[in-house]
């Protein structure tokens, strides 16, 4: 029999660290033994303001917290068993619990950019009342106790809109036409995005995903458990798609929109903008039209074109290599407004759907999120692991 090199009595941090690697090697030091980066420490010493505040944050994150594997008599294998393990991906935000149970984001905002006047604006109550706003609300600004020059927004917590797979056109639809409707509604009020792209486009999944996400693993419900249960879009419709991220935005003098406006500066998540590989300056709205159309096309070239054709028509006419051939936001508008409704109950469907999978997402209420479900051996536990369509 092979004896470990502790005790069940005591237990040496440093062999069960060794212990740990052993098995997962890319576990790393700081991670085992619970060393917050420096941006985590940033929202560890924020806490007890938070709080104050009305805002609860994970156990991780509370002042004192010492790792939960640590205080055990035998060593753990894999600490991501843990919630506590789970560690923030951004760090300029950080997910919260209000008093009242409501999972929100708080994120850290640069006073002296234009992100916060934007984003103000953009919630003043005339234009919040105004239903083609699709830009995420802003429920609180907090200040920063340690930097006078930044501010805590914060909003709503949001899913990816590409978080549960689309199952039928009229899902697509209802994304695309709030997004355009989003955009246009932005560019009326003199904003550009300038990166309203794949990683800014979300939506409210409280109806689609009733149990929620974990902040840091968004495919589960709680970072642990590998159950996830979803509904479709079609089922809870409407859903309501949000932009978020306004720090490389801009609102230009309404006087220069109609006239020559030009930019001069390539940020932003999508680096295929032919405006970027040119040089001189070029017109920030007419980017967002392609940067926008570029995430569409990227979407649907997940699924089997059929049913999707005239999305696809859309999203090449909008990702047109000449600014000025791309069409205006009212233009797609009427496309979108122009189209048969009686395809929107048609299903659509992922290349690797067989047509086992078909019948079970069909006629079995089966919801997976990644490749083949389960034989049809399993349908029975299948179909319990997943909710019905609301009634």
């Amino acid at each position: 029999m092979k004896f470990l090199p502790w005790s069940r009595k005591t237990l040496d941090p440093e062999e069960a660290y060794k212990h740990t690697v052993s098995k997962f090697p890319w576990i790393s030091r700081d991670s085992y033994f619970g060393i917050f980066s420096e941006h985590e420490a940033f929202w560890v010493a924020l806490q007890p303001m938070l709080l104050r505040r009305g805002y609860k944050l994970r156990p991780r994150y509370q002042p004192g917290w010492t790792p939960p594997w640590l205080k055990l008599s035998n060593p753990v294998t894999n600490i991501y068993k843990y919630e506590d393990a789970l560690c923030l991906r951004n760090s300029k935000t950080i997910d919260a619990t209000r008093m009242d149970g409501t999972k929100v984001i708080i994120k850290v905002v640069n006073s002296s950019t234009d992100e916060y006047p934007i984003a103000q604006f953009l919630n003043s109550p005339e234009l919040r009342s105004d239903k083609r706003n699709h830009c995420v609300p802003i429920l609180d600004v907090l200040p920063c106790p340690s930097d006078d020059t930044k501010l805590l927004m914060v909003m709503p917590y949001l899913d990816h809109f590409n978080r549960v797979p689309f199952r039928r056109v009229g899902e697509v639809f209802e994304s695309i036409y709030q997004y355009v409707q989003g955009l246009e509604f932005m560019h009326e009020h003199d904003i550009s995005h300038r990166d309203p792209c794949w990683f800014n486009l979300m939506m409210d999944g409280s109806r689609v995903i009733p149990c929620g996400t974990h902040f840091a693993r968004p495919h589960t419900h709680d970072g642990l458990s590998k159950t996830f249960k979803w509904r479709q879009r079609w089922s809870v419709r409407p859903v309501q798609y949000y932009y978020i991220d306004f720090d490389i935005s801009r609102r230009y003098p309404p006087e220069l929109k109609d006239v020559d406006l030009k930019e001069m500066n390539r940020t932003g998540q999508d680096r295929t903008l032919p405006e970027f590989k040119m040089s001189g300056p070029y017109n920030p709205f007419k980017a967002d039209t392609y940067q926008l159309g570029n995430v569409i096309l990227k979407l649907l070239a997940a699924y089997h074109p059929e049913g999707l054709e005239p999305f696809i028509t859309l999203g090449k006419a909008m990702t047109n290599t000449n600014p000025n051939d791309r069409p205006s936001l009212p233009e797609i508008l009427k496309y979108l407004d122009e189209m048969d409704k009686r395809m929107f109950k048609r299903r659509i469907w992922k290349p690797q759907d067989s047509s086992v999978d078909k019948f079970k997402i069909t006629y079995c209420w089966c919801n997976p999120l990644f490749g083949s479900i389960p034989n049809t051996d399993d349908i029975i536990k299948q179909t319990e692991r997943f909710l019905p369509p609301a009634m």
